[in-house]
């Protein structure tokens, strides 16, 4: 009863905001489903299933349960507010995704937003990358820009052209903003700048062009910066195990060990 309520409900709303829904359940054992665009652009597919859900389309707009895995391979994508039980897959353009997901979770996208909780191993690579909420396992998120703003109960690797990261991290960090620097040069505004501004437990390594430790930075342990300028401490940040080391131009690969 309570499914078929959930399932209703989630209904009812995307007939309200949409001219078309799709809704899939148990009963379709179709591992490969395949709409046209204007359908799926158009409206939203509701999935209330125990099982796996792959999908091959255009933009893809999903809501509702799934007890299984999700693989979509798809254009822009959004999901909202959705409850996977195994694994999600996603390459796709854009991807918004909201909700919360048991199994492991790997996206390549686009503009990427995420915001929800990921029980396992979770794993990111976009172009502009936003990331909220809870992860509880190994973390590996890589951007052109990217801002974090969420709590890592284990470790947290995250690279990109520019790094901003607040929450709270309680596994060890590595953080790095542009691995190779190119000869010759000049890098200037937020190129290659990481700012961090986490309560951080387990210490950090950190290779970046300039690095800033924000007012609410606390920073528990060792702390090591490879930076082109020694990093800049905002008045109220707490790293007390701060060691800087000049860069001087070298790839961040050969400073900080996996």
């Amino acid at each position: 009863m309570t499914k078929l309520l959930l399932a209703a409900t989630a209904l009812t709303t995307a007939m309200m905001t949409s001219g078309c829904v799709i809704v899939v359940a148990d009963d379709d054992d179709s591992k490969m489903l395949r709409h046209s665009q204007s359908r799926s652009a158009d409206g939203y597919i509701v999935l209330d299933r125990d099982g796996d859900y792959s999908r091959l389309s255009g933009d893809l707009n999903l809501r509702g349960r799934l007890g299984g895995d999700l693989s979509l391979v798809s254009g822009d994508v959004d999901i909202d507010g959705m409850e996977i039980g195994g694994d999600v897959s996603i390459a796709a353009g854009d991807v918004n995704f909201s909700g919360d997901v048991r199994g492991e979770v790997s996206i390549a996208g686009g503009d990427v937003t995420w915001s929800g909780l990921a029980h396992r191993d979770f794993s990111i690579a976009a172009g502009d990358l936003d990331v909220r909420g809870r992860i509880s396992g190994e973390a590996s998120l890589a951007a052109g820009d990217l801002d974090i703003d969420a709590t890592f109960l284990d470790r947290l690797t995250a690279a990109g052209g520019t790094v901003r990261l607040a929450g709270e991290v309680h596994g060890p960090l590595r953080l790095q903003a542009i691995n190779e620097m190119r000869r010759n040069r000049d890098y200037s505004g937020d190129e290659g700048h990481i700012a961090v501004a986490a309560d951080i437990r387990s210490g950090a390594e950190i290779c970046a062009i300039r690095v800033t430790f924000e007012s609410t930075a606390r920073i528990d342990g060792r702390v090591i910066v490879y930076a082109e300028s020694e990093p800049r401490l905002e008045s109220g940040a707490r790293v007390p195990g701060l060691e800087y080391h000049a860069r001087n131009r070298r790839d961040c690969d050969d400073l900080i060990d996996d």
